[in-house]
């Protein structure tokens, strides 16, 4: 099926809400389907911060590096996943690094077209207050996970959190367990040794990438 700019603009949580006729007008001045193979670097901290970023199709990483270089998953984007809606109010490097982890196709919106929309559309404002404030609640929950629980309790209370998302007991594990472990801040090695448990447990079944939560 074709890609259809006014659907992908529309699609966008910021934008729910708005006027066709709006919609229209964010589609005209938006770059479409600008293609990133897996292993491309979106953007990192030497990039100013011009564009929000709309996922059209793939999956992306965004991330941070210590200072031994050592990786540190943020969180996931996917189809219809928005990123860098802080482009769209000010001026600023990255703060954190963006790569292509299968092959992506990107579509975008600048700070000086959209910030023109908004002079007319207030609601657009609140729209994106509501998402950055379900982003901040994101994080806030992977720092409980990774501060304040033993590691096999992290994967188990992640693996709920991604049921409850999906409104299903029986799902795919969304991420690869390199990058799960990463998210968890916990090693592939302690990743796996806790899935194992957690099935020993009876709490989980697991096929491949396969996961059922079994209730208690």
């Amino acid at each position: 099926m074709p890609h259809d700019p006014f659907k992908c603009v529309q699609n966008a949580p910021i934008f729910k809400g708005l006027a066709d006729a709006d919609i229209a007008e964010l589609a005209k001045i938006s770059v479409h389907q600008q293609v990133f193979k897996r292993g491309s670097v979106l953007y990192d901290p030497t990039q100013p911060l011009e564009r929000m970023l709309i996922i059209d199709e793939g999956r992306v990483k965004v991330y941070q590096l210590n200072e031994n270089g050592k990786e540190k998953v943020l969180y996931m984007l996917r189809d219809g996943a928005i990123d860098s809606e802080a482009a769209l109010f000010t001026q600023r490097p990255h703060f954190n690094y963006a790569e292509a982890v299968a092959d992506t196709k990107i579509c975008s919106i600048g700070r000086a077209d959209f910030q023109a929309l908004l002079h007319r559309v207030p609601t657009v404002a609140f729209n994106l207050l509501n998402i950055l404030g379900d982003r901040l609640t994101a994080l806030e929950s992977v720092s409980a996970l990774t501060g304040n629980l033993k590691a096999k309790n992290r994967v188990l209370a992640y693996l709920q959190q991604v049921g409850q998302a999906q409104h299903a007991t029986q799902f795919t594990l969304p991420e690869k367990k390199k990058e799960l472990a990463s998210f968890l801040g916990i090693t592939p090695e302690t990743l796996s040794r806790q899935l194992k448990q957690l099935v020993a447990d009876g709490l989980l079944q697991i096929d491949g990438r396969q996961i059922t939560l079994i209730q208690e």
